[in-house]
């Protein structure tokens, strides 16, 4: 941008909207294709647990449920039971030993430790992470009634445990037709696209959760300064010119960008909310007088409408006492909630005169409450229904707040909606991977002028197609790692991790030795090459083949196989559209930018 003569405000706007896209670009696009996966990370980690896909499914799971803890967890406090769902078959189960000095009935946290949710919590703690997950305010433990348990394959996701929340607490995984204890194989599974979306990988995470939200910051700039310098930009969306250069692919970029306009407003807004905290914290810290914890502990009771922690039954006694049969319990809740059905199952003090049952919705219907999950509770030892705690709305504020993190995370999302969040973000990845090519192609000319290629063009071209094609190889090699790394491997999960980002790094360095063109080509076809095999992978290395996941029902691994596929095939015909692509040589004569929208004609470097 020349700043020695003036300037039009589209013209400026349009600068900021190049350079912004660009900076972070490489960054935001691998955010976007990550945060695509994450709402179906709890498919992404079944597929990487083939031990998992022959669980069938059975009417008299819950029996056998009990049975296992009965044994496993004799003398636990708590036992938690996650029902098979449409996102995972087999049967979740957790149960936290007795302590010294610990509580029984301490409100779910060993339930948190298996339910997997809608967000994922469960999942994380399963995975033996943090608990952290986007949604939480610097450093806040999710709440258990945001968590439903519509399956997640969580428990062999374990990376090694030992938060002292969760200590003491063992996590099972049950064929619900066997009723055998599965031993599924350590992954990092989905949950790591999950968190390497918002705070990145092999870095502080307050570090990553910085960066993630510069990016971000810089993203929402880019949306608003494109939908400004596009004057035009609704009209455009119905215009496509093939084979035009340039202007093709600023076509290609308004209809990406304007086709899921709502959803990148939505998505960047709502992200940068859910890290205002760590962004932003002078408010919170100068109301609790720099006590984040306070801060913290009230945000969570807030969170789910003050869902305080259960009762306990009411009884006198405190020997020991024989369960309640769960199956008329289970039935009474499945009547109360037909559609969402249930969630989790939750004994507390079981064999105790004082146990009690809780059984909560998969997931709540109600976005002001961040999804929060209706519960029921039960004497554990006469299936005596227990009144529940009066919960406490929550806030306007904090019904808003609510309302956009649900939305981003999806928590709410039925099958349809859940592809639709994921086919936009991928819209998403595919308009910052158009800008990112447009700023090449607005400045051949200008290479034409100079007659060579400038060192920072050059770079450009380099990262774009390790940010872009790389990213694909990488994430293809990650779901081959898995694979081809032995099941009982010691960390196995770290393992695959490593296998992505050395993946990742390779194809930037095939992109720095090979001509621009044919880097494009030879990663996109190496991409569609390994896409294109995971399905036959799976089969091969213990999965349930396509044909038969497709003709048992079994759509968690069914759609996996299909999204690879499709996958193969859209890089396969971009990679073909690159091989056979002549650039179009200038008109002599032709006036500058005679044909050129404002925001290209005010591209000039």
């Amino acid at each position: 941008m020349r700043f020695d003569k003036p300037r039009y405000f589209r013209q400026s706007m349009s600068w900021v909207h190049t350079w912004t896209g660009l900076v972070m670009g490489w960054l935001l696009f691998a955010v976007y294709v990550t945060g695509a996966l994450s709402y179906f990370r709890n498919e992404i980690t079944l597929w990487m647990q083939p031990e998992l896909h022959a669980a069938a499914a059975a009417d008299d799971w819950l029996p056998k449920a009990v049975g296992v803890l009965a044994e496993k967890g004799a003398q636990a406090q708590q036992w938690t039971i996650a029902p098979p769902g449409p996102r995972s078959p087999v049967v979740g189960l957790s149960y936290r030993e007795a302590t010294a000095g610990g509580r029984g009935g301490e409100g779910g946290r060993a339930g948190e430790a298996a339910r997997g949710g809608e967000g994922g919590r469960g999942g994380e703690r399963a995975r033996g992470g943090d608990g952290e997950g986007l949604g939480e305010v610097a450093g806040e433990r999710p709440a258990a009634a945001s968590a439903g348990a519509r399956g997640e394959a969580r428990p062999a996701q374990a990376q090694g445990g030992g938060q002292e929340r969760n200590q003491g607490v063992k996590r099972l995984v049950m064929d619900p037709a066997s009723g055998s204890v599965l031993e599924p194989r350590s992954t990092a599974g989905g949950n790591f696209l999950y968190r390497f979306h918002f705070e990145l990988h092999g870095i502080d995470r307050v570090w990553g959760r910085w960066i993630v939200g510069a990016a971000t910051m810089l993203m929402f700039i880019a949306i608003i300064t494109g939908v400004i310098v596009h004057r035009n930009i609704f009209k455009d969306f119905f215009t496509f010119r093939p084979a035009k250069g340039k202007r093709s692919w600023l076509d290609g970029h308004n209809a990406s960008g304007v086709l899921s306009l709502p959803f990148h407003i939505l998505i960047t807004f709502s992200g940068l909310l859910l890290l205002a905290m760590q962004l932003m914290p002078w408010a919170a810290d100068a109301a609790y007088n720099s006590d984040r914890r306070a801060f913290n502990q009230e945000v969570r009771g807030a969170a789910m409408g003050g869902q305080g922690q259960p009762a306990q039954a009411r009884s006198g006694g405190s020997g020991r006492s024989t369960l309640t049969d769960l199956r008329p319990l289970y039935q009474q809740a499945l009547q109360q909630w037909p559609e969402l059905g249930v969630g989790s199952i939750t004994v507390s003090n079981p064999g105790s005169a004082r146990a009690t049952v809780e059984i909560r919705q998969a997931f709540g219907d109600k976005l002001t409450a961040r999804g929060g999950a209706e519960r029921m509770l039960f004497n554990g030892v006469t299936g005596e229904a227990l009144e529940l705690p009066a919960a406490r709305p929550p806030s306007t504020t904090r019904s808003i707040w609510n309302v956009f993190i649900v939305v981003h995370e999806g928590r709410f999302a039925t099958p349809a909606v859940r592809w639709l969040l994921f086919l936009s973000g991928v819209i998403g990845a595919l308009m910052i991977a158009s800008g990112l090519v447009l700023w090449l192609v607005s400045r051949q000319k200008e290479r034409a002028a100079l007659g060579r290629l400038p060192r920072g063009h050059r770079f450009v071209e380099v990262m774009n197609v390790a940010a872009v094609a790389g990213l694909m190889i990488a994430i293809a090699g990650y779901f081959w790692a898995n694979r081809f790394i032995p099941a009982d491997a010691v960390d196995r999960n770290n393992q695959e991790i490593f296998a992505f980002f050395a993946i990742w790094g390779l194809t930037l360095v095939h992109a720095a030795l090979r001509p621009h063109k044919r880097a494009w080509i030879e990663q996109l076809a190496a991409g569609a090459a390994l896409y294109l095999l995971l399905p036959v992978l799976n089969g091969l290395s213990g999965g349930a083949h396509l044909a038969r996941s497709l003709f048992s029902g079994h759509w968690q691994v069914a759609s996996f196989d299909l999204v690879t596929l499709a996958t193969a095939a859209a890089l396969l015909f971009t990679a073909n559209r690159v091989h056979h692509h002549v650039p179009r040589p200038e008109r002599k004569g032709a006036k500058a930018n005679t044909d050129e929208p404002a925001e290209l004609a005010a591209e000039s470097t």
